[in-house]
């Protein structure tokens, strides 16, 4: 009878993830975060501070390990999701300002392995590597740079791992990747030759897609029962974005009337309307080269160390800049030339962006789990992760910091018994629970204009729910 409440009770719990999962997978991606590798597609890698690439011992090793999949037998199902809030200051001395940031996250992931032979395991799975937003509130001092960008990332990854010899995998996986970018900012109408007296702007928004093909490697060594080693290349990806830029002036906002060559007088609004046309853009940014090398150690029965080393090449990231497809040709036909002779101004925007000067870096990640008992166990994790820009190179679009990241949990890994109340066994069930914590090192930005100190805390809570059959 007690087999059977609590068989109940897992079921729905994995119902409930599942489901939660399948909305944070179909929605639009959200990862509201000043550095671009913050989130963590495992909840038990999460405990652990992200050191999972030795262990990768459930489904989600197909993110972190795809070797490990060679060593799990049946099949397998793991799902996650994460939730959380993030605050990023902005401090402006000039002004005795804050500027603030809280923006919410929702992410999940899904994955699935199957062994088909022994040695031979097959896996697919959906994850958000790379994500990031900056959300800044309207009439922000930062607006003519950033008042909101996003660019959200979709991996559909297919992966097959082979225990070539006894104790050692090779895995090979092929990355479908999809990703979607959008960048607000404000641009002031203030030519010289206007001899304007009041201030105009209108909102630049781009809206690009892009899509894409990369592959993912891995090994995995189980030297001893008590030592593994493993390792994992990702291909980084020159992701080619394509979309438009729309142009939107508050209808609003105060206007003045300035001479016309055709009809006397004219307000700047009408005249913004005609300057500034709606643009088919173009951008490419590379997701980096990834790899990572890792350890597990277990010097006691009940205890096991997990250490990782990862190093990112963000340095050929690029400069978040977009260009009108009609850059080099007329941006705008319908501004003539006799309007450019008399107001003495032409369409200039066919260039726009932010110079980003990502350079790599190297994190280093630490899990220990601890097993009171034979199903049940409590985790703890810390990473330290660089910044990926310099101080000349903090803006508000990304405002990368170092940080350093703490992570608690716990899990359970046990059988499940049938709903029916016949006592028979029908799965093997893993429930993981973390929390993390990540606080930043303010740094003060040296980008001209922006002088700005920057701050981020951020708290994450995740689950994750997998069944082996």
């Amino acid at each position: 009878m007690l087999r059977a409440k609590l068989s109940r009770i897992t079921v729905l719990t994995l119902t409930l993830t599942l489901a939660l999962t399948c909305i944070s997978l179909v929605g639009p991606p959200r990862l509201e975060a000043d550095d671009f590798r913050f989130y963590e597609p495992g909840a038990r890698a999460a405990a652990l501070g992200g050191a999972f690439t030795a262990l990768a011992d459930d489904a989600s090793a197909l993110f972190y390990n795809p070797a490990g999949l060679a060593f799990l037998g049946e099949f397998r199902l793991k799902t996650n999701i994460a939730f959380g809030k993030r605050q990023l200051t902005a401090d402006w001395p000039a002004a005795g300002r804050r500027y603030r940031s809280e923006p919410g996250e929702f992410m999940g992931a899904v994955s699935a392995s199957w062994q088909p032979a022994k040695r031979v395991t097959l896996a697919t799975g959906l994850f958000f590597p790379y994500n990031f937003e900056s959300f800044w509130s309207p009439g922000w001092v930062g607006e003519p740079v950033c008042q909101r960008n996003e660019l959200a990332s979709l991996y559909f990854r297919s992966a097959l791992s082979v225990e070539f010899v006894k104790g050692l995998a090779l895995s090979a996986g092929v990355d479908v990747v999809s990703s979607n970018l959008r960048w607000r900012h404000v641009i002031p109408f203030d030519y010289e030759g206007l001899s304007l007296t009041l201030e105009h702007e209108v909102e630049s928004v781009h809206r690009l897609r892009g899509s894409g093909l990369s592959f993912v490697a891995g090994v995995m060594w189980k030297i001893v029962p008590a030592l593994q080693v493993g390792a994992r290349y990702q291909r980084g990806l020159a992701m080619e974005y394509s979309g438009t830029n729309d142009f939107i002036r508050n209808p609003l906002a105060p206007d003045e009337r300035i001479l016309d060559p055709n009809q006397g007088t004219r307000t700047v609004g009408s005249l913004m309307d005609l300057f500034y046309a709606k643009q088919n853009v173009t951008g490419e940014l590379k997701f980096p080269d990834e790899l990572v090398v890792g350890f597990a150690l277990t010097p006691l029965t009940r205890v096991s160390l997990y250490v990782d080393v990862q190093w990112d090449g963000w340095s050929e990231f690029g400069d978040w800049t977009f260009v009108s497809a009609n850059e080099g040709g007329d941006l705008n036909p319908d501004f003539t030339s006799v309007y450019r002779e008399f107001y003495g101004i032409v369409p200039d925007y066919g260039t726009q962006g932010v110079t980003l000067g990502l350079r790599d870096t190297t994190t280093v990640k630490a899990g220990l789990e601890y097993r009171p008992l034979r199903h049940l166990a409590v985790r703890a994790g810390y990473s330290r992760r660089p910044k990926s820009v310099a101080e000349s190179g903090q803006t508000p679009v990304y405002p990368d910091l170092d940080r350093n990241i703490y992570s608690l949990g716990f899990g359970y890994e046990g059988p499940l018994f049938s709903v029916w109340g016949d006592g028979e066994r029908v799965s093997d069930l893993s429930f993981d629970l973390f929390v993390r914590y990540a606080a930043a090192v303010p740094s003060t930005s040296s980008f001209p204009g922006y002088e700005m100190t920057y701050g981020s805390r951020r708290i994450v809570f995740g689950v994750g729910a997998g069944l082996a059959f």
